[in-house]
């Protein structure tokens, strides 16, 4: 093998394995604030509701809408990203997972399901913190083009690296589930087309 095509080769396998962050930096020119973990959990803590439970983002979900006798709940868990601010509003950076789960019998079935970047617009009235819109990715490219525009110079770049290398969100989101629905911890999430052919709760 030649030194030049050794050398392509190499080339080539660096672009290939470099991480989807890698040299990708933000767009948005809003103001970064620091807050204190008190006001950082506040906001996770609204932001977690919010996404749990807007009727909606949650009512058209594919347990909700095709098996709504299991009572399915959504369950999500957050990663911090930053805070900017834009007049009275934060916008709130995230990374979130989230999944549609239900118990039937002694499976824990999942239905809809997501991990992504958003941008929450949070407003204070009266004291209470409220999310007011939600700003998604809405491209491919693994969505890297919207979050660079979503997000600070350097809030992308770790908003993709969550994206890509946080699956084990997903983890903590089932271990809350179980507790919630009273199975064991190690409970598989269990996927199927025929949702029709789940029991019932309580027959």
């Amino acid at each position: 093998m030649s030194g030049a095509l050794a050398l392509a080769i190499m080339v080539v396998a660096w672009s290939v394995l470099q991480p989807i962050w890698s040299g990708v930096t933000g767009k948005a020119e809003e103001e970064v604030v620091w807050v204190d973990s008190s006001t950082r959990e506040a906001l996770i803590e609204v932001a977690d509701r919010f996404l749990e439970t807007d009727s909606d983002r949650v009512g058209n979900y594919v347990l909700a809408s095709d098996r709504p006798d299991l009572n399915p709940r959504v369950f999500c868990h957050e990663e911090f990203v930053e805070v900017r601010r834009k007049g009275s509003d934060l916008l709130l950076g995230i990374v979130a997972a989230c999944e549609e789960l239900a118990r039937s019998g002694t499976l824990l079935v999942g239905g809809s399901g997501y991990r992504t970047s958003l941008l929450l617009t949070v407003e204070s009235a009266d004291g209470r913190l409220a999310v007011r819109q939600v700003k998604e990715p809405l491209d491919g490219d693994l969505n890297t083009p919207s979050v660079r525009e979503m997000f600070s110079f350097w809030g992308a770049p770790r908003a993709l690296r969550l994206e890509a290398t946080g699956s084990d969100m997903h983890d903590v989101v089932r271990e809350a589930a179980c507790e919630v629905f009273g199975l064991p911890s190690d409970t598989d999430v269990t996927y199927t087309l025929d949702l029709k052919s789940l029991p019932t709760p309580g027959s």
